[in-house]
């Protein structure tokens, strides 16, 4: 009899990122005949997107049922443990580890980044619960450190996202736009951003990306209205249909991209796309500096930019950066620890 697996993640929530890392999730733990149930906010969507099982994410009694009858939680992967976007989902994450616990299940951390968790209650409650989950791993250093500050044993693996399958590259000379709504960010920042893209991409096509619709799009728009307003010459397009297979498919025409989110940045990393990361969040900043992108951190005071997209138009990728882009998330300790 196949062993059941519950997912606990940010599902059904329509975001490419979260629904690659489980696209790539459930498609390994299928090919290794588990049976799969997700916890999601829209249950119908997950089932025929998916094809797994799925049920009511805010549904106490389903959620506890779908507990119960588990072997396995696998709580992840992105960024669920941090309370930088709300406190109230970080308690959510880790009451859902702590119940698996309490009925003795087998608990999995894969591949999150922890944190920013803000707050000594927070931080005791997370390093508690994290404790007690029977494999732990995380898919960034800096959460590898935290993660030894609580004397917590982790592995530091590859964010699954790695093995998302891409197409030839082709290249038409698009330059990709990717901004989310973020509450810090600088009122100067859209401005400053759509002037010097306008200075040194004026003959290229911008192709704007909405990721998440219900973040994304809004931001679409008024760098739309700010383009229009700064460079009416520009030719641009917006693209919101954020499906796995669209979203791989446009990124395989650029040849430029300025993206603040961390999976759009490592789509086009994977790519080869001269990649340009407007950093919200620690977790793009470290992708930055992992692999040498000009970045720009939204939330300050813009200084000049024409330093920054100068250095970003000449940068020349050395061996090592190449070679890192090749990166594949590593399956084997997982697949030793759930099959022995």
């Amino acid at each position: 009899m196949a062993k059941k697996v519950l997912i606990s993640g940010y599902i059904g929530y329509s975001n490419f990122g979260d629904d690659v890392i489980f696209a790539i999730l459930t498609r390994h733990l299928k090919a290794k005949g588990f049976d799969i149930t997700a916890l999601s906010s829209n249950p119908k969507k997950t089932k025929k997107q998916f094809k797994v099982n799925a049920v009511n994410n805010k549904n106490p009694l389903e959620i506890i049922k779908s507990i119960f009858e588990c072997d396995y939680l696998i709580s992840g992967g992105g960024s669920l443990l941090q309370n930088a976007t709300s406190s109230l989902s970080l308690l959510y994450y880790l009451l859902i580890i702590i119940f698996a616990k309490l009925m003795f299940k087998k608990v999995i951390i894969f591949a999150q980044g922890i944190g920013p968790i803000y707050g000594s209650f927070w931080n005791k409650l997370t390093r508690f619960a994290i404790s007690l989950c029977d494999f732990v791993t995380v898919r960034d250093s800096e959460s590898y450190k935290l993660l030894g500050k609580w004397k917590i044993k982790s592995r530091y693996v590859a964010d699954p996202a790695w093995d998302i399958p891409i197409l030839p590259r082709e290249s038409r000379g698009y330059v990709g736009v990717q901004l989310r709504s973020f509450s810090n960010m600088h009122p100067d920042f859209i401005k400053l951003l759509v002037k010097y893209i306008g200075i040194y991409f004026s003959d290229r096509r911008i192709i704007l990306f909405s990721l998440q619709n219900s973040h994304d799009l809004q931001m679409c728009y008024l760098f739309e209205k700010t383009l229009k307003s700064q460079w009416p010459q520009m030719k641009y397009e917006i693209r919101s249909e954020n499906t796995i297979k669209s979203v791989v498919e446009g990124f395989s025409n650029l040849d430029f991209l300025f993206a603040m989110r961390f999976h759009a940045c490592l789509l086009g990393l994977k790519y080869g796309t001269k990649v340009f990361a407007l950093s919200y969040d620690p977790k793009v900043e470290n992708l930055a500096r992992e692999f040498e992108l000009q970045s720009i951190d939204v939330s300050k005071k813009p200084d000049d930019y024409n330093d920054k997209f100068r250095k970003f138009i000449q940068f020349k990728e050395h061996k090592e950066i190449t070679e890192k882009r090749k990166t594949a998330f590593d399956w084997s300790a997982i697949d030793k620890f759930m099959l022995g």
